[in-house]
């Protein structure tokens, strides 16, 4: 029996010798020079004739767009895209965007919601629009029972299967990434598994908006970064006091790789609101410091409902009240991101903040301490 040299049987060399293998196999046989120096060749491209981006709304969707809608839990993230599938089907103008002027076809994939729940969107959804468009699909995940997550083979072809069922679609919804993709959020191989036919659906001209959920940090979505390094957008929904609004939101841009000069207003960032069954949007003069009081007083109460402590008695502070230590109420705003910046920024809008609410009487705070008024 031959004799086995330990630098065949090395894991290092095995794992050399298969990387090798597998570009080998990875090279683009069939090719020719002149086939690879025309699809390489900086100048080349310049003369290349690619078709543009048949748009859906604006500028900011499109038939090939892969777009991440992030935002709080309960903010109006299924409201405002159901309103959004809406105006894609009719070909319709929607807030500020500008319609494309013909039905598009729109499946909206609800991974969360009860029938009934779904039944109750719907409605609201079309009295607002004005009827029901023909071009608009919805899939309920109870109505499907046998449906696998996207991050497997299995739920992939069934959408594909739902899709060649409805001779195609031009933009898909998908509400949203956790309910829709099996997997801890936190680690990349979910993603990693439905990445391959995210490009799949590109390359059918199936454009997509994936709806994802903040976590207690809502500066982004919950998970790993690496999620949004293959999307073309990222929209971030922020938190914004209007009490005479049923839904209000800020709608920033913190990814556009379509944004150019001639077509910025469409990634502008945005108030939006529903108000008495109707959406609005704000565009330009939006500054955060207006908000950050507020964020900071929703932040102390947030803060006292989970971790509220009653300090030892004292004549500074009221008896048997619930109170938080400052410190800890500064965390709370730093992940609740009052301010854009450093630490060293949000520590000084920490200060402001928290200064504005105690002379405003809204809040007290003594030494350590921090309460509601």
């Amino acid at each position: 029996m031959p004799e086995v040299s330990i630098f065949e049987t090395n894991p290092l060399r095995q794992r050399v010798l298969q990387e090798r293998e597998s570009y080998r196999q990875a090279k683009p046989n069939g090719l020719d020079q002149q086939t690879i120096l025309a699809l390489l060749s900086g100048s080349a491209w310049l003369t290349r004739d690619i078709p543009k981006p048949d748009f859906l709304l604006g500028e900011l969707l499109s038939t090939t767009c892969r777009v991440e809608v992030v935002g709080p839990t309960g903010l109006g993230k299924t409201n405002i895209l159901l309103a959004i599938a809406f105006a894609i089907a009719d070909g319709a103008d929607f807030l500020h965007w500008k319609g494309s002027g013909k039905p598009r076809r729109v499946l909206f994939i609800d991974g969360e919601m009860s029938r009934r729940l779904a039944k109750e969107r719907l409605e609201d959804a079309a009295r607002r629009h004005g009827g029901m468009p023909g071009a608009l699909f919805y899939f309920n995940r109870e109505d499907f029972p046998n449906f696998e997550p996207l991050n497997t083979e299995a739920g992939q072809k069934y959408i594909d299967y739902l899709i060649e069922q409805l001779s195609g679609i031009d933009l898909a919804i998908f509400d949203n990434i956790q309910a829709l993709i099996g997997g801890d959020m936190k680690d990349e191989e979910p993603w990693q598994d439905t990445l391959p036919w995210v490009r799949d659906l590109t390359r059918r001209s199936i454009g997509q908006v994936w709806a994802h959920h903040t976590g207690h940090d809502e500066t982004h979505g919950y998970g790993t970064k690496t999620r949004e390094w293959q999307l073309d957008t990222v929209v971030l929904l922020e938190r914004v006091e209007q009490p005479s609004a049923d839904i209000a939101f800020q709608m920033k841009f913190t990814k556009a790789r379509e944004r150019r000069p001639d077509n910025r207003a469409d990634f502008e960032p945005a108030v939006i609101t529903l108000v008495d069954d109707r959406w609005t949007s704000e565009q330009g003069g939006i500054v955060r410091k207006r908000q950050a009081k507020d964020r900071a007083l929703e932040l102390l109460k947030e803060a006292i409902s989970r971790e509220g402590t009653i300090p030892p008695a004292c004549e500074h502070i009221p008896p048997s009240m619930p109170c938080v230590a400052v410190g800890l109420w500064r965390r709370y705003c730093q992940l609740g991101c009052i301010t854009e910046g450093d630490e060293r920024a949000a520590r000084k809008a920490f200060e402001r903040a928290s200064s504005g609410l105690l002379k405003a009487g809204l809040i007290g705070k003594w030494d350590l301490w921090a309460w509601i008024r």
